[in-house]
């Protein structure tokens, strides 16, 4: 039917009226003084923006969870509008297995003992949020590189079926793994991508939360941290990873932490016995072993050797050696492809075959099906 032109009161006449009471809607008996949209918002499930009390749900951008950050971690310290703030406290621990530095702001801790961390942040706004542990290396001609577990102790029978990015991380929830609220982040693939865990806290009221980590490698471990400062750097982030705050604590893994930490504090010029302040030009210099550094550490052999037919006894002995090698060929190659466009040429062929080797061993690892009883 065309309608063109034609004038107001003809045209509604063609349309049916609906006067069913049913069907109509009186505006005069909804009352919208006591509507509050953020119920709304709440019920229907949206997240929370703890930056604001409302949120932009057309603009919110959507993250894969959890959420693995690249690049350098920044080492900066931040409260932020929340207020996150944490603390390290030692002096009820049982048996001191670990210690607090205040002075310092350094944990000294041995490796696989807990230490405790209390996190406190504005609760009211945002009663939901993550907490990101990361290993960094405190010196800042070291911070570009990624802190990773050592290869003995990577390869250790406590690693065995574990994700890679949770047996290369240095640091871990003292929970056991799968435990719901706590994610291990990054890739080993990408050079860039830091090791971190992640922990989910849900407050209710204003007591700070609690979480217990623990090292998997020790700072003497030649091949992980190699006698480098580290320290740990938590932030507060939402679902998305925006981060709200952030804290630094230094970490020290050693075999004896009172005499590691009564060492720096000496060395650092601090109160020794607590009544007369040491004078650093009198405090003799502390005594450390002397390690035989081999002056071609860092020179790359590019000599194929072929290796003659072995008996080894054991899968996890043989797969340790394998990857041993495998690690320091690809190692060899990440160091020198930037000035040597063409090694990874060279290198590429025997690392597949490496890893083809690797892959068949771990294959005959699965016991073969019982025999059929006659």
């Amino acid at each position: 039917m065309e309608h063109h032109d034609m004038p107001y009161e003809e045209l509604a006449s063609d349309f049916q009226i609906f006067t069913d009471p049913d069907l109509m809607l009186n505006m005069e008996n909804i009352e919208t003084s006591n509507i509050d949209l953020s119920d709304i918002v709440h019920q229907a499930g949206y997240p929370q923006s703890p930056g604001s009390e409302t949120m932009d749900i057309a603009s919110a951008s959507i993250v894969e969870f959890p959420f693995s950050p690249q690049g350098r971690p920044p080492h900066f310290p931040f409260a932020g509008n929340l207020n996150f703030t944490l603390e390290v406290n030692s002096k009820d621990v049982h048996k001191k297995t670990f210690l607090y530095s205040h002075r310092l702001n350094r944990i000294y801790v041995d490796r696989k003992c807990n230490f405790s961390i209390q996190f406190n942040w504005d609760y009211i706004i945002a009663p939901q949020m993550f907490v990101r542990a990361t290993v960094v290396f405190s010196d800042e001609t070291q911070a570009e590189k990624r802190v990773e577990r050592c290869v003995q102790h990577y390869h250790e029978s406590s690693t065995a079926g574990m994700q890679a990015e949770i047996a290369k991380n240095v640091l871990h929830s003292s929970r056991e793994i799968g435990t719901q609220g706590v994610y291990y982040c990054g890739n080993v693939d990408m050079a860039d991508s830091w090791y971190s865990v992640l922990v989910q806290f849900d407050r209710t009221g204003p007591e700070p939360c609690t979480h217990a980590y623990q090292f998997s490698c020790k700072n003497s471990c030649t091949t992980g941290i190699n006698r480098r400062a580290i320290a740990i750097i938590f932030t507060l982030e939402d679902k998305t990873g925006k981060v709200y705050g952030r804290q630094k604590v230094g970490a020290r893994v050693c075999a004896c932490p009172r005499r590691d930490m009564v060492k720096d504090e000496t060395a650092e010029g601090v109160y020794k016995t607590g009544k007369k302040r040491i004078p650093s030009n009198q405090i003799d210099p502390p005594k450390t072993k002397k390690i035989k550094v081999e002056n071609n550490l860092m020179e790359f052999d590019d000599k194929v050797y072929k290796l003659p037919p072995l008996e080894i006894v054991g899968s996890r002995a043989a797969l340790c050696g394998l990857k041993t090698m495998l690690e320091m060929m690809e190692l060899a190659v990440e160091c020198r492809k930037k000035n040597e466009p063409d090694v990874t040429a060279q290198y590429a062929q025997r690392i597949v075959n490496l890893k083809n080797a690797i892959q068949k061993i771990e294959n005959l690892k699965t016991p073969p099906p019982p025999p059929l009883s006659q």
